[in-house]
């Protein structure tokens, strides 16, 4: 029999810099589980919000809803 994975692979569309951001921050390997965790709370499977990793540093200034800029004054 060939190889089967217990759970069906699903696919869902996130753009690369978002996808790239979230790898940085749970590890390539994280995200994934991340995702069935907030789907289960989601669902109301469980009632525990999957944990936050904390925000990276950011430059002086920078707040986190200001877009980053390559722009120099």
């Amino acid at each position: 029999m060939p190889n089967v994975e217990k759970t069906p692979r699903q696919t869902v569309r996130v753009e690369k810099e978002l996808w790239d951001k979230a790898g940085v921050m749970v590890g390539p390997r994280g995200r994934g589980q991340h995702i069935r965790d907030f789907l289960r709370w989601l669902t109301h499977e469980t009632d525990e919000l999957p944990a936050r990793p904390a925000a990276p540093e950011r430059d002086a200034g920078q707040s986190a809803d200001s877009p980053q800029s390559n722009e120099v004054s």
